[in-house]
């Protein structure tokens, strides 16, 4: 049988949701400017979004999805929403059934609170991903026609999107929940997919760029006046520390570790848990145990643990639904 899953994409994954996971963890403001911090751990998640835009690239070539107006078939909006709703749905219900959780009275403030995500840390990252349904098929589309010159105009997009948030005021609090924010990490990965490289004179300038960002945001506390203040650490600049390595990490790397590939398959259903984990169990488990170290290791360990056994037992139900939309699909097609 011939296995075709890209397994350093899953190594990456794994190694991504660990930093997670640890970044989530109560630290200083001291233990955050130790180096591994902002150089390392904190660029998880635009490693994440440039691993997505690689993996939506991968399944838009698979299904043979050529042009604009093809991009946007009701089953595989349907399937791609199901696929990142339905664990979430599984939170909504552990929460409100669980009295270490505390969500709010009313319908409107439930509903609110269900569209964002739910509470806790990264609760952002599914409201944005449902966004990245529909707005990523322009960024592949405008790489797939301006070749090259594609990513350079989704950088200009983002650096227009941060001026508009700046000019309307926008506070973090709804900035963080818009995919726009990403628009540059995602056109990196559709860029590493269709096979551009970057020159070594880009890599190194991009990748010194990102570095000086993030030191003088984080070592000499320089305050961004446009671009969000919030996240100056983590935006398309600071990101541009790892973007060339990404890219020649998705273009050559060939790596195999099956714990973190097993781990990076599960990183989805891992990110869930260690939202629910940090916001009503981790205080619990702090109060029974002294050492801090300890701490971080045995909750780091619940939350992969029980992050893998969530997707292992949501995969079947996940399976059944999306043949079910699949067969509704073909049966519709076969109907016209």
């Amino acid at each position: 049988m011939i296995d075709n899953r890209n397994h350093t994409i899953d190594l990456v994954k794994g190694l991504a949701i660990i930093m997670v996971v640890i970044t989530h963890y109560e630290w200083t403001e001291a233990q955050r400017k130790i180096v591994v911090f902002p150089y390392v751990i904190n660029m998880a998640i635009p490693i994440f979004m440039i691993i997505t835009g690689y993996v939506y690239s991968l399944s838009f070539t698979k299904q043979r999805i050529k042009h604009l107006e093809d991009a946007f078939p009701c089953h595989l909006i349907i399937r791609r929403i199901t696929r990142y709703t339905l664990p979430v749905v599984i939170v909504i219900v552990w929460e409100l059934c669980d009295p270490h959780f505390s969500v709010g009275s009313g319908l409107l403030k439930r509903l609110r609170w269900a569209i964002d995500g739910t509470y806790g840390s990264g609760n952002y990252y599914y409201p944005v991903m449902m966004q990245l349904v529909f707005v990523f098929p322009l960024i592949f589309f405008l790489i797939e026609k301006n070749k090259e010159k594609g990513l350079l105009i989704c950088f200009i997009a983002n650096v227009v999107y941060e001026l508009l948030a700046w000019a309307y005021v926008m506070n973090s609090s709804c900035y963080r929940l818009l995919s726009f924010r990403y628009v540059f990490l995602i056109a990196v990965g559709v860029y590493a997919f269709k096979g551009f490289k970057f020159s070594l004179w880009i890599s190194l300038l991009m990748t010194s760029i990102g570095a000086f960002f993030i030191t003088i945001v984080i070592y000499f506390k320089y305050e961004p006046r446009i671009i969000n203040k919030d996240w100056a650490s983590t935006n398309f600049l600071s990101s541009m520390l790892i973007i060339p390595l990404m890219v020649f990490i998705l273009q050559n790397a060939k790596f195999r570790f099956k714990p973190l590939e097993i781990i990076g398959q599960c990183s989805y259903h891992i990110f869930l848990v260690q939202m629910m984990y940090y916001l009503g169990y981790s205080s619990l488990l702090k109060s029974k145990i002294s050492s801090w170290q300890v701490h971080l290791i045995i909750g780091s360990v619940i939350c992969l643990g029980i992050g893998i056994a969530f997707y292992y037992a949501e995969k079947p139900l996940q399976n059944q639904i999306q043949c079910f939309i699949k067969k509704l699909s073909e049966k519709k097609n076969a109907s016209t």
